[in-house]
């Protein structure tokens, strides 16, 4: 938003954010959220509809207004050509490319005052600042680390949305890697949950940088650590192949740089890996303290806590490498935020005040500590979901039989990933079966069974046709640490 410069792009872009984030709304909810009149915000709905056109479904009733993407692919490329005469952003493009341009030639080439150009810079300077990056004048460009420019160039081209002006790694640098590397993909000792575009923009990034004669640095130890990796190896294989086709030599440093943002994004999934990233670079004291310190809840009994703490630790790991070579790279996006602290404020103000009271040990940066809470909140979350403990749900349903089926089969999609679902017979419907079964929850959508068999175990029961709320309560009652706005 900060680089949008026309005042009513910028609104409706606000108004679009919102909107898509909401789907229902009314005006006075809206204008009292944006702080815009709502004869405005009447007249950018309707620009709205007459723009959009069938790519959008945007309807009002007596509750409000009701926003819906029909074509999402349409409605993107439309929102997106909103900012074809945004100039910060071809500015941003300048500076990324390496070309030098004062704020005189660039008032010349955009038929601006120097100093409305002046007001249009002021405005970024925060977005700036989050990055610890300053802006110089002539000519123009971003000041500060070497790490923390890659990290704001990285946000504004991968993490952002997309704009007319979206810089992309070229298609050949992707043709380039598969056929140096093919048939050594896919076996890796620490695996990484890093996707395939950001990879990509890392690598081209660095290249481009690097072209500019602008270098990284790590520390000895951890180029020491990285440099035996034999994932490491594989992708320092590329470095001839890159300066025979682009002509821009990277140093091995460079490839321990992609290689660290590579390891750092660990996954939930193999517990092996986390291990094996845990021994080669754990260079702290005291994390297994702070783990044992986490899972001695009594909480966890029933938990795998070993298995946590191996992940536990990985991310500690993760995030404390970052650290050391820039605490920029542990910088959230607002969107990552604007979730986690919607959706598990509880958790998210639980795990704040773990983090504070082990702050000596993991000296994280004030900066970014937010971000730290924001990112451990959003792992953990992960891992209370993949690793709850398997319990077994007794359902005792009642009511025509197609409900029952559908419930039974909800219940299916719902739960049976993660737990063990019992349907009981007619013939085992007794008190003493009931008493004698040994089940974890009770699901009954049927209120006499309350009465007739005086349950002892724990139990729920539901409408005779589930609501969502109802399949909330069984979950939470399952696992209370899991969010369920988010899964």
């Amino acid at each position: 938003m900060a680089f949008i410069t026309s005042a009513e792009v910028k609104r409706w872009m606000q108004v679009l954010s919102v909107m898509e984030q909401e789907r229902r709304f009314t005006i006075g909810e809206l204008s009292e959220q944006l702080a815009i009149s709502q004869r405005t915000l009447i007249k950018d709905i309707q620009t709205f509809k007459k723009y959009f056109g069938t790519s959008i479904e945007l309807r009002s009733n007596y509750s409000g207004y009701h926003f819906e993407e029909r074509n999402r692919s349409d409605y993107q490329e439309k929102k997106e050509q909103l900012l074809e005469n945004e100039v910060l952003f071809e500015i941003v493009g300048n500076v990324f490319c390496g070309k030098d341009f004062t704020i005189a030639d660039l008032a010349h080439q955009y038929s601006y005052a120097e100093s409305t150009l002046r007001r249009f810079f002021l405005r970024i300077r925060p977005v700036l600042a989050e990055y610890e990056l300053t802006l110089a004048f002539n000519p123009v460009n971003f000041l500060g680390e070497e790490v923390n420019i890659r990290k704001f160039f990285f946000d504004f081209y991968y993490s952002s949305e997309q704009t007319p002006y979206t810089i992309r790694p070229p298609e050949s640098l992707h043709t380039l890697v598969l056929n140096e590397l093919s048939g050594k993909l896919g076996k890796y000792e620490l695996g990484t949950g890093i996707t395939i575009s950001a990879f990509y923009y890392h690598l081209y990034i660095a290249m481009v940088r690097v072209h500019q004669n602008h270098f990284v640095s790590l520390p000895e130890w951890l180029k020491a650590s990285i440099y035996q990796e034999k994932d490491f190896q594989l992708l320092y294989s590329l470095q001839e192949r890159i300066k025979e086709e682009y002509e821009i030599y990277l140093p091995k440093e460079e490839f321990a740089w992609i290689h660290l943002l590579i390891i750092s994004k660990r996954t939930i999934h193999r517990v092996d890996q986390e291990q094996t990233f845990n021994q080669r670079f754990s260079h702290w004291k005291d994390l297994q303290f702070i783990v044992s310190d986490y899972l001695s809840d009594p909480f966890f009994e029933q938990w795998d806590t070993n298995t946590l703490g191996q992940f536990m630790t990985s991310f500690f790991i993760s995030r404390l490498m970052n650290e050391a070579v820039g605490p920029v790279l542990n910088k959230e996006l607002e969107e990552i935020h604007w979730m986690v602290k919607k959706s598990d404020k509880q958790i998210y103000e639980a795990h704040k005040q773990f983090l504070l009271k082990h702050a000596q040990v993991l000296s994280f940066s004030a900066q970014y500590f937010e971000d730290i809470v924001v990112s451990f909140t959003t792992y953990m979350n992960l891992l209370f979901h993949y690793y709850q403990p398997v319990k077994k749900v007794l359902f005792l349903l009642e009511g025509d039989y197609l409900i029952v089926q559908s419930i039974r089969m909800q219940a299916r999609v719902l739960l049976g990933e993660y737990h063990k679902l019992l349907f009981m017979q007619l013939q085992e419907l007794t008190p003493e079966r009931l008493n004698d079964v040994h089940v974890d929850l009770i699901v009954t959508n049927y209120r006499p069974y309350l009465l007739d068999f005086a349950l002892d175990t724990d139990h729920i029961l539901m409408s005779s046709i589930p609501t969502a709320q109802d399949w909330a309560r069984v979950k939470h009652q399952l696992n209370p640490l899991i969010d369920q706005e988010t899964f």
